[in-house]
Order: C-alpha cells, then sequence, then structure tokens
C-alpha cells in the first residue's frame, strides 16, 4: 500500500511539472516552490523508494511474490508513462482535433493501470493472480475512465479548497472527452470557434473559459460525459458481480463508491484506503 501511493505521489510531482500546475492540494505545486530541478529529482526519489518498499519485504513475501508485484508495478509505471505521452503529443500538436473514442484511450492508459496494479498486487500478496487478471484490468479500465471523466467535470466547477481555476484543462491545452465530444457535436462554424478560442491568446482567459462552456453546454457536452461515466460505472460493478470471494467484491464496490462518488456540489472526495484482509479462492462465484 505504502509502495503504490508512494508512485502516485511520484506521479503527481511530475504531473504537476509537466502541466505547469500552481497548486496541489491546496497548496503551490513543488516545482513552483521549490524550482523545477529540485522537483524532478523529488519525483525520481519517490519512484526508486516505491520499488524499495517491495523489494526490501522480498524474505518476508517470498521472491516469487516480490518479483511479481515489482512486475506488476513496472508495467503500470510504463503504461502510465505511455498515457501521459499521449497527452503531452496532443498538447503540443497544431492540430486540436480529437475523437471521443481517442480521448478514452488516452484516459485507459494515464489512470486505469494505477487502479490494476494497486488491485493485482494486493491479490497476489494473497494468492496466484492468473484468474483475475482479465476481470480486474477491465474492471480498472472502466473505473479509471469514469473517474478520469469525472475529473473533467471538476474541472469546469473549480475548487477554492484547492484553489483549481475553473476551466484550467482549456487554458492548459490538454485533451479531454469533453473537447472531443464538443467538436463531435458542433457544427462546423461552432467547431472552427472552438479550435479558435484554445489558440487565441490575445483574447482574455474567462472569456475564452466562459465561451467555451456555452458552446459545450450548446453541444450537450455536460449530459453527455454524465451518462459515460454512469455507463463505465455499470459495466465495472457488473464485472465485480462475477468476481469472488464476497470478501474482494465488497471491496470492488467500494472503490466504485468513493471514487466515482458524485456530490451534488463541491469536489470529488479523496479516496481513503482501508486495510482488507482476502483469502482467495477461484475467481468467479459459486
Amino acid at each position: 500500500a505504502m509502495s503504490i501511493e508512494t508512485f502516485h505521489k511520484a506521479s503527481l510531482v511530475h504531473d504537476d511539472i509537466e502541466d505547469d500546475d500552481a497548486h496541489r492540494y491546496g497548496q503551490e505545486t513543488l516545482h513552483r516552490k521549490h524550482g523545477l530541478a529540485t522537483a524532478i529529482n523529488v519525483g525520481d526519489y519517490l519512484i526508486g523508494l516505491g520499488y524499495r518498499l517491495v523489494s526490501r519485504d522480498a524474505g518476508e513475501l517470498g521472491s516469487d511474490t516480490a518479483t511479481d508485484i515489482l512486475n506488476l508495478l513496472a508495467e503500470a509505471h510504463m503504461r502510465l508513462s505511455e498515457g501521459q505521452g499521449a497527452e503531452l503529443h496532443w498538447r503540443d500538436a497544431r492540430n486540436k482535433r480529437l475523437l471521443p473514442l481517442d480521448a478514452l484511450k488516452i484516459y485507459a492508459l494515464k489512470t486505469s493501470p494505477a487502479f490494476e496494479a494497486a488491485l493485482l498486487s494486493g491479490i497476489r500478496l494473497a494468492g496466484p493472480i492468473a484468474d483475475y487478471a482479465a476481470p480486474i484490468k477491465q474492471f480498472a479500465r472502466n473505473v479509471g475512465v469514469a473517474f478520469q471523466i469525472l475529473n473533467d467535470l471538476q474541472d469546469w466547477e473549480g475548487d477554492s479548497n484547492n484553489k483549481l481555476s475553473l476551466g484550467a484543462d482549456i487554458l492548459g491545452g490538454r485533451p479531454t472527452l469533453l473537447w472531443a465530444l464538443a467538436l463531435e457535436g458542433l457544427p462546423a462554424d461552432g467547431q472552427q470557434e472552438l479550435l479558435d478560442l484554445v489558440s487565441d491568446n490575445t483574447r482574455a482567459a474567462e472569456y475564452r473559459v466562459q465561451r467555451v462552456r456555452q458552446l459545450y453546454r450548446q453541444a450537450k457536452v455536460f449530459e453527455k460525459a454524465h451518462r459515460m461515466v454512469d455507463k463505465h460505472q455499470e459495466r465495472a460493478e457488473a464485472i465485480a458481480d462475477e468476481i469472488g470471494p464476497d470478501e474482494l467484491r465488497r471491496l470492488l464496490y467500494y472503490l466504485v463508491d468513493t471514487v466515482l462518488e458524485r456530490p451534488a456540489a463541491g469536489p470529488i472526495p479523496t479516496v481513503i484506503s482501508t486495510p482488507v484482509t482476502i483469502e482467495m479462492p477461484s475467481a468467479t462465484n459459486g
């Protein structure tokens, strides 16, 4: 659990650098406060620490278990980097057109592997994972995509507690499903206006954000995005229903309910990890 959390914090440090975000958890980001070089070094240190937290317990875990967990973490690390790389490639490209399917592929890479690695590492501590690998991967994909869509929607609410600015994804040039849905749903003139707004730095940021919001509403982007969250949540729950034992199934439902909670107002809540001990039989009910 500590290893997973350490990797997560390392990814946040590096992500803040790549997006040049000013705040994280309501505080000034590391690279803004202490400089780029220091922040890169801290992120690299945390990555090394994450692997060390697993390898140091190889004697207690057993070499096979430790190796399997390290492989799971390394695979997730690489896929997350691929997802972030795809986002950066789009962000820096001149062509800002994006299909919803391509946005979902980026989300599946940049978010889902973290959920998958955390779950499969815990299962591996309890026993073999062969019967669980495929369903957990699909579960994590649906939860991760739904979480990222909710994160996009939160960007249009802002968050004064965490000092998150309204429309930060648009101003930062980041690819989102909302952007892709707008391009898909708007007429040609609306599409062109949207493309012009993201690249027009001569206009005030507030105007650009508000006009993009109007275009999103015209294309019914927010309603479509919420329906997609519902769809991915339903898929995740259907997968959880087919996985045993009951303790693991309840954990998966807890993860869905916590990560995908949608309050009427306010930011998406922080996920709080709860230790669970599970004895693993087969991967299916019965």
